[in-house]
Parts: C-alpha cells; sequence; structure tokens
C-alpha cells in the first residue's frame, strides 16, 4: 500500500506572526528607551536650570554681602566710594565676579549693584550706586521728635500726590493717641470695615504698613513702575511714577559721633572742667574752646548786624560804657580763674549756632580807674565769638559741627540726610520756603564729600548761606551723614540664563554691618528690570 506524502506550503505562505510581535517589542522598547533618554535629558536640563538659579541667586546675595562690607569699612567709603555710596561708581557696583569657571566660561557667575535715582518729576535714571535710606523722610523719627505730628504731616504734604486727607491718616496710624485728626482715621474707622483691625499708633516696622492706613493704595505707595526699575515696560522712562517708596522709609539710624568714629563732646554736662577739657583735646581750637566755656560761664551778648549789642529794655537815653577787646590770653585768664572758683555746671548751649553773632563780657576787675577822666567807670572788655568773622564762619562751624554736641543722647532720633535728600523732602523742613530749598539743592553739588562741611551738614550755613535763624529752626531734623543704605543686587551666569535679583537694608553699624531687611525680588522681574551685560558665548 502506497503512502501519500506530507502536504507542505509554500515557503512564502508561512505566517508572519512572530516578526510582528518581535517588531512590535522593539517598537514599545525604543518609545521606552526615547521617552527615558527625554525624560532624564529634561531632568538633566532642570537639573543645570536648578543649579543655574541656585548660582545666581547666590550671586545676587553676595552682592548683598559686598556692599555691606564696603560700608562696614570707613576708609573703604572715602576711598573707593569717594565719600558717598550713592553716586554712580560703576568701577566698585558693576560687574564683580563672584565664581571663576575656566573648564566652562559661560557659568562664571556675577553680580552688579543697581539703583534707581530721581533726577526731577516724573524723571528717573539707573545706578551703579546704593540707594540712602537717611535722605528720605522718615515717617517713624519724625513723629518721634515732633509727638503732635504737624511736623510729620507738614512734610507728607510736600510729597506728589499726597491729600490732607491721606497725610491726617497716616500721622494718626503712627502717633500714640487714639483721637483722630481733623481728616484722619483711627481705631473706630477701621474696625468698622468688613475685615476690622485696630489702628496702630505706634512707629511703622515696613513701608508696606501704609497699605493698611486709610487711603493708601498700591499705586500711590508704588507706582506704576510695577518691576521697579526707572524706565518704562515699552522702554519709555519719562512718564513713569515710582511713588512714595522713593520719598518715605521707616530705616534710619544716627549715634553721636564725629566723622572719626568717636563720641562727640557733650558741653551740657555738670563738671564744666571736663568738658573744657575735652574740648581743648577735640581739635575744635583752643580759642574755640575758650570761647564757648566763656559762654557758659558768664553768658553771651547777641549782636545784631551791625556788630552792636542788642540790648533790651534799653531806652535812646542810656549812655553805654567804652567798650575795648580782649585777648585770648586775657579771655583764658578769666576763664580758668573762674573754673578754679565756681562749681555751677555753666549755662546750656541749645545749638552751636547760638555762638555766632555774640560775644562775652569778661568780669570787671573792680577798678575805677581805666576810664579817660576822672571817676569814669573802667571800660567794658569784651571778646567777640570767632564765628562772627564770615572767613572764620566757614573754617570753624563744620568743625564745630562735627566735634561738638549739645545733647546728651549717644543714639539719637535719626535725621535726614540733607546731603542726598531729594527736593520733595527738603520742601518738608520746618521754616524753608521754595527759595531756600533751590539754593540748597543747587550749593550741595559744590560741596566735596568725606569732608567734616558735608558730613556735618554745616554746608547749610557756609555755601547754601542759611541764616542763623533758620538753621537753628531745622538743626533738629538735619544732618550730614547716613548710617542706613537700601542696596539692590542682581545676580546673573556670563552664558545667560536665570538672573536673580534681591534688596536689602543695610546699617553700617560702626564697622559691624547687619542687615536689617532682606527680600527676593524675583517676582517683581516679568518683564525683567535689570538686563545683565552680554557677554561670553552667545
Amino acid at each position: 500500500m502506497m503512502m501519500r506524502p506530507a502536504l507542505r506550503l509554500p515557503p512564502s505562505n508561512r505566517p508572519g506572526y512572530v516578526l510582528i510581535a518581535v517588531l512590535v517589542v522593539i517598537v514599545v522598547l525604543s518609545l521606552a528607551a526615547y521617552r527615558f533618554t527625554d525624560s532624564m535629558s529634561a531632568e538633566h536640563r532642570a537639573a543645570v536650570r536648578v543649579s543655574d538659579v541656585a548660582q545666581a541667586r547666590a550671586a545676587a546675595v553676595s552682592g548683598v554681602h559686598y556692599a555691606a562690607s564696603l560700608l562696614g569699612d570707613a576708609e573703604a567709603v572715602t576711598v573707593y566710594l569717594n565719600g558717598n555710596p550713592t553716586l554712580d561708581n560703576p568701577g566698585m557696583f558693576g560687574e564683580v565676579v563672584v565664581r571663576a569657571d575656566q573648564a566652562n566660561p559661560s557659568k562664571v557667575a556675577s553680580f552688579r549693584i543697581v539703583a534707581v535715582a530721581t533726577t526731577g518729576p516724573g524723571a528717573y535714571e539707573q545706578r551703579a550706586a546704593l540707594i540712602d535710606e537717611g535722605g528720605k523722610l522718615n515717617i517713624n523719627a519724625l513723629i518721634a521728635q515732633d509727638k503732635t505730628g504737624q511736623v510729620l504731616y507738614n512734610a507728607l504734604l510736600k510729597i506728589p500726590d499726597m491729600t490732607p486727607d491721606i497725610a491726617d491718616a497716616i500721622v494718626d496710624w503712627v502717633d500714640a493717641d487714639d483721637t483722630p485728626r481733623a481728616n484722619g482715621a483711627e481705631s473706630a474707622t477701621y474696625q468698622s470695615l468688613t475685615n476690622p483691625y485696630k489702628c496702630k499708633n505706634g512707629p511703622l516696622n515696613s513701608i508696606d504698613e501704609l497699605l493698611l492706613v486709610k487711603g493708601v493704595t498700591p499705586q500711590l505707595l508704588y507706582g506704576t513702575d510695577q518691576n521697579q526699575n526707572g524706565t518704562g515696560d515699552d522702554g519709555g522712562g519719562q512718564s513713569l511714577s515710582r511713588g512714595w517708596s522713593d520719598f518715605l522709609t521707616i530705616y534710619g539710624r544716627e549715634l553721636s559721633i564725629n566723622s572719626a568714629g568717636q563720641l562727640k563732646v557733650y558741653i551740657n554736662g555738670d563738671d564744666v572742667k571736663a568738658i573744657y577739657t575735652a574740648m581743648q583735646n577735640s581739635q575744635i581750637g583752643s580759642e574755640l574752646a575758650t570761647y564757648i566755656m566763656a559762654v557758659k560761664l558768664f553768658g553771651p551778648t547777641q549782636l545784631d548786624a551791625n556788630g552792636n549789642p542788642i540790648q533790651k529794655g534799653k531806652g535812646k537815653g542810656d549812655n553805654p560804657k567804652a567798650v575795648t577787646l580782649a585777648s585770648l590770653d586775657q579771655l583764658t585768664a578769666a576763664v580758668e580763674a573762674k573754673l578754679a572758683s565756681s562749681t555751677s555746671s555753666g549755662r546750656a548751649i541749645n545749638s552751636v549756632i547760638d555762638l555766632v553773632n555774640t560775644r562775652v563780657t569778661l568780669p570787671s576787675s573792680g577798678s575805677s580807674s581805666g576810664g579817660k577822666g576822672k571817676g569814669e567807670p573802667p571800660p567794658t572788655v569784651v571778646f567777640n565769638s570767632p564765628l562772627n568773622d564770615p572767613s572764620r564762619l566757614k573754617e570753624l562751624f563744620p568743625t564745630l559741627l562735627d566735634k561738638i554736641a549739645t545733647k546728651e543722647a549717644v543714639e539719637m532720633v535719626p535725621r535726614l540726610n540733607v546731603n542726598n535728600a531729594p527736593r520733595e523732602v527738603l520742601l518738608g523742613l520746618p521754616g524753608l520756603t521754595d527759595a531756600d530749598v533751590d539754593t540748597i539743592v543747587g550749593a550741595r553739588d559744590g560741596v566735596l564729600p568725606g569732608t567734616p562741611e558735608f558730613s556735618s551738614g554745616a554746608w547749610l550755613v557756609t555755601a547754601a548761606n542759611l541764616t542763623p535763624p533758620k538753621f537753628k529752626a531745622i538743626e533738629k531734623y538735619v544732618t550730614g551723614s547716613s548710617m542706613v543704605y537700601r542696596v539692590q543686587s542682581v545676580g546673573y551666569l556670563a552664558g545667560g540664563g536665570p538672573v536673580a535679583r534681591v534688596e536689602a537694608v543695610i546699617d553700617s553699624n560702626l564697622g559691624a554691618p547687619r542687615i536689617v531687611y532682606f527680600r527676593d525680588l524675583g517676582d517683581l522681574d516679568s518683564p525683567r528690570g535689570f538686563q545683565p551685560p552680554k557677554q561670553g558665548p552667545q
């Protein structure tokens, strides 16, 4: 019996299920590998980005500490910052390299210090500089100096876009009482709100706290410059408003120290002998030290513009005695004789400007033989203030303000630094007219930073020619130095990428600087406020 051969299909007709399965597996594995690779690449890019962001922010923070180290060194301020950190200084505040990477130049981290300075109403410029908080109107300081709030109210009214209602409300917010001013608001007003709160009735902790005050809006406080760079987002720069933040502050500090960092001589203490010795050692000069002590011991006589004594209660028929001028040796002998026999603390001197246009009368020797005729009284022996001579006033007054204190407090209520204050803030000083302020603004550019005239504010008298009464009216509110500055630092990498921006307020603190305020400004950089310089690989 014959067997039939098995049926075989042609090779071309075999099923390809296995091949299809293999291809599907290869595709799936390829997609998985691609997805994994893409995910890892994204993770790598994110890690690099996070690293770059961290480096840029670290560089920006380094800029804050760099500025603090400069402010803490008085010699550095004089030599490297030209005595005034608010001046444009690209050499010190331009690009500063923090981290160099020779293997990868695009990762070189740097920072630069930036500031926006007001150059006129609605006009601003970017500088490589710091902002002087002492040059702003210090709300807390003014209410401490005048608890009625009237000085603060008058000063606030000079700030652009301020209204009497808001000025009253701000004064009510910081004054100690709960009685509203004419147009103000106290706790009763704020408690009636949907979300009630109490009036502060105390010093501000932050300038942002003003947003709680009736009538204050973010636009009034910070203006329309949303990224706070002094230029319009469309590239324009002349129609912006930066709000009240350019003029107001709560930060300030002032110590009763001279330009050498030593305590000033307090001249109204009880021990007049110790005061006399201290003045002689204070570099104000023997003549001025002796004259001040003579004023304390013998009292001053006020002189008019012609150098004649202002005699109260004298009639036209009065016949004044003849007057002779004493020598410095005679004045010194009279002072030392009085010191040897007196335990009095002497008269208080409320202001050093009171020494201008004065003279002292030396005690009479009791002899009647000094007159020209028989029985005539001896002439009155006087010594004129060294400050009466305008040429000597310019020489002596700055040193006097720098070395002498009429108030005992070492930690003072901070005053306004007239060297850097904008015109709008200067207008708020009591007793000054618009013309006075214009003269001050025009004169201060000619005063050399780092001099006693500059650091004491004496140039208001010697260069801006304020009269003694006008200077005396503002003396308790003004100075020529600062201890507290605001710094903005921008950190970036040479090859581009993320940019960090931070802000801090620094108290130089006699060489041990401290940061009293810190904020990350990254939320303002939309659009970016300050572009880093283009460099490195492009």
